[in-house]
């Protein structure tokens, strides 16, 4: 297989922003995978109603159980599980409504096939954050550790259940390569 997406930059910088243009199809893909992250990063319940309303929990939430979420949200301290506890405690939450809320963003702004959606310096944060995310999570399911195992996955056949994912995978690299060149 070794499909590498090769189109014309998406992300484009101008004077003023980032221009965005998306074929029809990688736009019904891109929609269609935010729906999906969107719904994996609610957050875990509350059940003390006191702590739902004030957004601080008094317990730590445990480690995500979904190995592509707890790969958005690493652990800082692998070797301290109370100080892991604690920063989940304080954190988590936050992470994933800033995740969340960048995701529903992008999904808000999808442009449709022909259009230019205009992105201002936070907007573009927004799709680096949820093409990131996006990316991170394709990844993790398709257990790719390193650029070996990926250059291994890139041989499939395509008869493979696997193929059609890792040409997602390659297509939110790209993505996120030509946004960042577009921002740097």
């Amino acid at each position: 297989m070794g499909f590498y997406y090769r189109f014309p930059d998406c992300f484009r910088r101008t004077a003023d922003g980032v221009e965005l243009r998306l074929p029809r199809w990688e736009g019904t893909i891109l929609a269609e995978l935010v729906r999906l992250i969107d719904g994996m990063l609610e957050p875990p319940p509350v059940d003390d109603p006191l702590e739902a309303l004030v957004g601080l929990r008094d317990t730590a939430p445990p480690p995500p159980e979904d190995p592509a979420v707890a790969r958005l949200l690493p652990d800082p301290y692998p070797d301290d599980p109370l100080a892991s506890g604690d920063f989940r405690r304080r954190r988590t939450d936050d992470a994933l409504a800033h995740k969340r809320a960048a995701a529903r963003r992008v999904l808000a702004t999808l442009p449709g096939p022909d259009e230019v959606l205009l992105l201002d310096e936070e907007a573009a944060q927004d799709w680096l954050t949820t093409l990131n995310d996006l990316r991170l999570v394709l990844g993790t399911r398709l257990g790719i550790t390193d650029d070996n195992y990926l250059d291994e996955l890139g041989e499939l056949p395509p008869d493979d259940q696997r193929a059609p994912f890792v040409e997602m995978y390659e297509l939110l690299t790209t993505l996120v390569d030509n946004l960042v060149q577009a921002l740097f």
